[in-house]
């Protein structure tokens, strides 16, 4: 006696499979996005610390602060302290690298103009990082586009 055996899967089991890729999707999303977004804030962070420090060495060495300068632009001298090719990748957050002088209430200032993140996201970093609040500390956000590290306050 010969039976007739198709083998194959069938569409209970695809659908089963199906089903367990999705959630398993749906677990690892939420948990990527959170990787990312901690990349970009230690990125940021230590972008503002390299920038910052070249500023502090520059302000020692030329016994003045480095000029107010357009977005995106690097103010004149300051570029022989700076990477220049961190400084063109741009920040993390979206955005123009900027640098302020006597300013929305700081002396010397750097930071990002125009980010491209929400106010909540800026807010954990300062968590993370500073007091917990975009007006004071070492991070602020000075403007609606603006979110600087304060050189010298």
């Amino acid at each position: 006696m010969h039976t007739n055996h198709k083998s194959g899967f069938t569409l209970v089991e695809i659908m089963i499979v199906v089903v367990i890729i999705g959630l398993l999707a749906a677990l690892a999303i939420p948990a990527f996005k959170k990787i990312k977004e901690h990349s970009e804030d230690t990125r940021l962070l230590n972008d503002l610390r390299v920038f910052s420090g070249s500023m502090e060495t520059f302000i020692l060495e030329q016994g003045r602060y480095p000029e107010d300068s357009s977005s995106g632009a690097i103010p004149t001298g300051l570029e022989e302290y700076l990477k220049a090719g961190l400084w063109n990748e741009g920040p993390s957050i979206g955005g123009d690298w900027d640098v302020e002088l006597n300013s929305f209430g700081v002396t010397s200032a750097i930071g990002v103009h125009r980010f491209t993140v929400d106010d909540t996201r800026l807010l954990n970093f300062d968590t993370k990082y500073d007091d917990g609040n975009l007006d004071t500390g070492s991070y602020r956000k000075l403007a609606g586009d603006r979110f600087y590290f304060i050189v010298v306050e």
